[in-house]
């Protein structure tokens, strides 16, 4: 994976600049440019992805991937023997891992000097994941749901055509495949689905009413304010429309998109081992508890 420049006679290897360029192992920087680089997403005048923890020239020796940091995610990565964790969500309890309110916090104390201790770098990826065509959340999603073969126009990757069943059914479906036992929906389980928008994490106001809107059954989201989009599809229900609103929670609506970017990692990093981390469910249903 190093690239280098070996100058004639033996010498140092040099850049067609005169610079001597990186021999030893891959450093963090080198590996998340390759993936931003690899992605061939057009950017972002303001982006979130960027290291947000650790020395750049670390020396990489493997890498964990998920779609958030976690406390237990970043220990997880230190058992599994990986110093860079790349992650969909923030680190630091923020969008945009701002840290202005975090100072003296314990808590970001005991993260930043468990990082520290192991050497540990972070980088959060998340803008040239969407970007990428087709989305990489998106392209996971289908493929973790088994559901590649239903997506109603290439160009849309989250929208599908299933086979005719009930909400209950669609409940059920996800449920099983994704592990997720916290999902809130909204609409009559009897209702017949044929027709489903995702909308992967989080589904702000007017995306969340327009895809209400469209010829569709269900919309799936991992979130949404519910004075906004939850409200909206309760009341589209009161006056008739036979519709349905499934709040996966975030995690479960981008997981299968960053198990499916650590195998796309593979494709092009081949010496360093890359392994994915499930995240714990924070959540837990009164039902389940014995």
């Amino acid at each position: 994976m190093a690239i280098t420049t070996v100058a004639p006679g033996g010498a140092a290897p040099q850049s067609s600049f005169g610079r001597v360029q990186h021999t030893g192992p891959l450093t963090a920087l080198q590996i998340t440019d390759k993936i931003i680089a690899e992605s061939g997403a057009p950017g972002r005048a303001k982006t979130v992805d960027r290291i947000v923890a650790g020395d750049p020239a670390t020396a990489v020796r493997g890498i964990a991937v998920t779609a958030m940091a976690t406390f237990d995610c970043l220990k997880a990565a230190a058992a599994a023997g990986c110093n860079l964790v790349i992650t969909y969500e923030p680190l630091w309890w923020s969008e945009e891992d701002l840290l202005d309110r975090m100072e003296g916090d314990g808590l970001f104390m005991a993260k930043r000097d468990f990082l520290r201790a192991q050497n540990m770098v972070v980088f959060h990826f998340h803008d040239h994941w969407r970007d990428r065509t087709p989305d990489g959340i998106a392209s996971g999603m289908a493929q973790a749901l088994g559901w590649e073969n239903y997506i109603a126009d290439s160009a849309h990757p989250a929208v599908f055509r299933l086979p005719p069943a009930t909400m209950l059914d669609l409940a059920k479906e996800l449920h099983a495949k994704l592990g997720d036992h916290t999902m809130r929906i909204v609409g009559d389980p009897r209702v017949k689905v044929g027709s489903v928008a995702a909308s992967w994490g989080n589904t702000e106001q007017i995306p969340a009413i327009h895809l209400l809107n469209t010829a569709v059954d269900v919309v799936i989201c991992g979130y949404t304010h519910e004075w906004e989009a939850v409200e909206y599809a309760q009341d589209m229900i009161a006056v008739g429309d036979k519709k349905g609103l499934i709040l996966l929670g975030d995690v479960k609506s981008v997981e299968g998109g960053m198990k499916y970017c650590a195998d796309w990692l593979k494709t092009f990093i081949t010496d360093i081992p890359v392994t994915f981390i499930p995240v714990i469910e924070p959540y837990w249903n009164p039902a389940d508890i014995v």
